[in-house]
């Protein structure tokens, strides 16, 4: 019986390269598995390129965030050097109300859940949440902005002025 979190990865491993290939993104290359936290899913956009990064904690728990961003065609490392800023998106598998936080994909159950009795969620469940909101993260892209599953936010890089 594999761990929750080798279940985790052997699912991803088969629904989301081929899944995500198929709408033309790249994949990353490696397996998901217990050695990275990241893992880049990206393709060239209009605005540059479009990337979902899925990340495991450092703990390796049976879940995995969802991040988003669009890379300028000058590349991160450009931005970083001479300042600017990064629009990200963060995806969560239910909608998101203010003040509570977003949920990672296969979270355990919400207190509510486990005052309703209901069951854990499942990495094809999890994996399926995931997909099912490719056409939410699809119109991100052509507007980045908030949306009921994703909270958007700017990360703002001051530049290294005078450094070499």
């Amino acid at each position: 019986m594999p761990s929750p979190f080798r279940a985790l990865c052997a699912e991803l491993n088969a629904s989301l390269p081929s899944a995500l290939a198929a709408a033309g993104y790249r994949p990353p290359g490696i397996p998901f598995d217990r050695h990275n936290l990241r893992y880049e899913f990206t393709r060239e956009g209009a605005a540059g390129r479009e990337t979902i990064a899925i990340l495991f904690n450092r703990r390796r728990s049976p879940q995995f965030g969802v991040q988003l961003f669009i890379e300028p065609p000058e590349g991160l490392a450009e931005l970083e050097a001479r300042g600017g800023a990064l629009i990200l998106g963060t995806l969560s598998p239910s909608r998101i109300m203010w003040p509570f936080p977003v949920r990672a994909f296969g979270q355990g159950r919400s207190l509510l859940s486990r005052w309703w009795a209901r069951a854990e969620t499942t990495p094809v469940e999890a994996v399926r949440a995931f997909l099912a909101l490719l056409p939410e993260v699809e119109a991100w892209w052509r507007q980045p902005r908030s949306r009921p599953h994703i909270v958007t936010g700017t990360l703002r890089y001051p530049g290294r002025q005078g450094r070499s």
